[in-house]
């Protein structure tokens, strides 16, 4: 859905909405949740032809952490031949990054997280050195 309250023409410049919403509360919220990130009741449509006094960057997303480790272990066969054993955790305790709220004020699902990062990966691996 493309909305143009500005009245410029053009409702997205390639890089991300064009328009800005009106702040008009607290947008900052104390019990986040991937359902309600941040107060959208905060915000509103600027009177047609304005662009909004919300600013740039004044919500913050969800923070990231990971946690990534190995396990090797070499082997020595015989003089220039080694066998190494690998295990490799990535995101080690599956702890959930999510990515970035819906931030467009017009979409039915303004201030939701709709999607994460990957989850817990284990590898294991055999190496012949030789």
């Amino acid at each position: 859905m493309d909305i143009d309250n500005s009245n410029t023409g053009r409702s997205t410049l390639g890089f991300g909405a064009n328009d800005r919403p009106n702040v008009v509360g607290a947008p900052e919220l104390s019990d986040r949740s991937p359902d309600r990130w941040f107060n959208t009741a905060a915000f509103a449509f600027p009177a047609f032809g304005s662009f909004g006094d919300s600013g740039r960057n004044i919500l913050d997303g969800p923070s990231f952490v990971n946690f990534n480790t190995s396990l090797i272990k070499t082997t020595k066969l015989r003089e220039g031949l080694d066998l190494q054993f690998r295990a490799e955790a990535f995101n080690l305790f599956n702890h959930p990054n999510f990515n970035l709220p819906d931030n467009f004020l017009g979409s039915p699902t303004f201030g939701r997280i709709l999607s994460a990062q990957s989850p817990r990966h284990i590898q294991f691996g055999v190496k012949l050195l030789f």
